[in-house]
């Protein structure tokens, strides 16, 4: 029978309903698929090799007793390489479903229990508990990010990918080898202890200032200052020279205690002096 033209408009409108409601169902089901150069609120989207990621747990030192946090996420491979290694992992990520892509990929790979994602806006993150921050941002990113990066606790490590921290000087840098393209380098930050102010060592004053790991300053004794050299603060390790004498101790509290490389050597303490 050969339809009406009625009959035809209504199956050619009943046609197009059902394809575009297809097309429609299709695009629903379709997953999530991040893609290099993507844009994101605060920094394009670049996922780190493989091969560097590897390379940054290994330089990092990452184990099981480390707290890790990424911010800027991603797709949650620092992480999850993290929680691998039996370390609790935490990523801090805007894109909602660049998160909801890692909490997927942590089930996959068994690590749900160790691998944490929050949705939120990394410069707003607690990053206080980490003992790790293993990081791949531009370098306007980590300049924002340097205030807080100094108020870690003395000792937590900071691995980055490529960019490095500005007025930091790197206790280590590796390449990863293999399949990494531009993005193969790898450094090391320790984050020091804040030394800077007054210290008294016995009748002497010690007056430090510090700018990151670098500390200059002063050494009084019996009225007559001399100037620190070579001085450089790693995690809660101190280490200066006043007149071709070397003092190196560690900070605890607000007592700095170690020994003296000289002719003859000895120990010395400083108390933080508070005004």
């Amino acid at each position: 029978m050969i339809p009406t033209r009625r009959a035809s408009q209504v199956l050619f409108a009943f046609c197009v309903t059902a394809c575009c409601a297809a097309a429609l169902a299709q695009t629903a089901e379709k997953p999530f698929e991040p893609y290099s150069g993507q844009s994101g609120k605060d920094v394009v989207w670049v996922p780190t090799p493989t091969v560097t990621v590897s390379k940054m747990m290994d330089v990092a030192k990452v184990t099981s007793r480390d707290f890790v946090m990424d911010l800027g996420s991603g797709d949650g491979r620092n992480v999850i390489a993290a929680a691998k290694r039996g370390a609790r992992a935490l990523g801090v990520e805007f894109n909602p479903e660049m998160v909801k892509l890692s909490e997927q990929t942590a089930a996959k790979e068994g690590v749900s229990d160790k691998a944490r994602f929050a949705q939120g806006d990394m410069f707003a993150a607690d990053i206080s508990q980490a003992t790790v921050m293993a990081l791949f941002l531009l370098p306007d990113n980590l300049r924002k990010l340097n205030q807080k990066f100094q108020d870690l606790r003395p000792g937590t490590r900071i691995v980055v990918n490529t960019f490095g921290i500005d007025g930091w000087e790197a206790s280590h840098s590796e390449s990863a080898e293999g399949d990494c393209g531009a993005w193969c380098s790898v450094i090391l930050y320790i984050v020091p202890a804040k030394v800077a102010g007054g210290w008294r060592i016995g009748q002497d004053e010690l007056m430090l200032e510090q700018k990151v790991q670098q500390i200059t300053g002063t050494l009084t004794s019996g009225g007559v200052a001399r100037t620190i050299e070579n001085g450089r603060v790693t995690g809660d390790q101190v280490v200066f020279s006043v007149g071709g004498v070397e003092y190196s101790g560690r900070l605890k509290d607000d007592t700095l205690s170690g020994s003296v490389k000289s002719n003859v050597p000895a120990t010395w303490t400083a108390t933080r002096l508070r005004h």
